[in-house]
């Protein structure tokens, strides 16, 4: 048993400093202040701490008198872990999905601007925006997104003059301008759009199943996801972060699986 607690002991200590190491890299290859990276730093240092704590107990022979309680601990653990990896593997299916082709309308949905230009993650948005539009020349799309912090547009505006320079003709696109959430984009731009039009929703893999599950919560009914590929660097990050948010949603009461 002291060679199995060791075993565990040392492969906590790997994913601490694994954890520290990808923040690091966030912060070096992406920005440092994304929102929720703070977590992977904190995460590492516990774990760095639990091994040092249990160093200590090994040394000193001084086990916990409280082994019960530890137990509970420890399954509590594993059923949060279930948990998290049952959810995140239904985030992971949702962003396998192949885009419907010949929609009357896809939603671009906004991500983070800076000042005027475009993050990574929503310029892979307007790009398969753009590649969507070119091979269904029928189709119409809204764009959604608010001017948030740090934004001297917005995220609508954004898109709109990146996918004018792509070539696209203006009378196809749509603004939506005070979005500044998820449900927000869906609910706003459910206004611009037809009753019973087809609608596709361009956004992040990741992102696909919250997004199709608060549409179809708001009523929408021919919707259908368009998959943005992630870079496997950030993916880690936004898979976490994406696991906050569809649990946030679900207390709210915005996401039903």
């Amino acid at each position: 048993m002291k060679k199995c607690g060791r075993i565990v002991n040392r492969l906590i200590l790997l994913l601490g400093i694994a954890m520290i190491a990808y923040y690091l890299a966030l912060g070096v290859f992406v920005r440092f202040g994304q929102s929720l990276q703070f977590l992977w730093l904190l995460g590492g240092i516990l774990c760095i701490a639990r091994y040092l704590y249990w160093r200590q107990v090994e040394k000193s022979g001084r086990y916990p008198r409280h082994r019960k309680l530890l137990r509970a601990l420890r399954i509590l653990f594993c059923l949060a872990l279930a948990f998290f990896l049952t959810v995140e593997g239904v985030i992971l299916c949702g962003g396998m999905m192949e885009p419907e082709q010949g929609l009357n309308y896809i939603v671009v949905l906004g991500a983070r601007v800076n000042g005027t230009v475009p993050s990574g993650s929503l310029r892979n948005r307007i790009r398969v925006g753009v590649e969507y539009l070119r091979d269904n020349p029928g189709t119409i799309v809204v764009l959604s997104g608010g001017q948030g912090s740090g934004e001297e547009i917005s995220e609508a505006r954004c898109m709109y003059e990146n996918m004018l320079a792509a070539g696209i003709d203006p009378a196809r696109l749509i603004l939506e301008e005070q979005s500044t959430d998820t449900a927000a984009n869906l609910r706003n731009s459910r206004s611009l759009i037809p009753e019973g039009a087809s609608v596709g929703l361009v956004t992040n893999n990741f992102h696909i199943f919250r997004a199709l599950a608060l549409a179809r919560n708001q009523g929408w009914e021919d919707v259908h996801g368009v998959p943005v590929a992630t870079t496997m660097l950030s993916l880690p990050h936004y898979l976490m972060r994406e696991f906050v948010g569809v649990v946030y949603e679900t207390l709210r009461g915005n996401l039903t699986f």
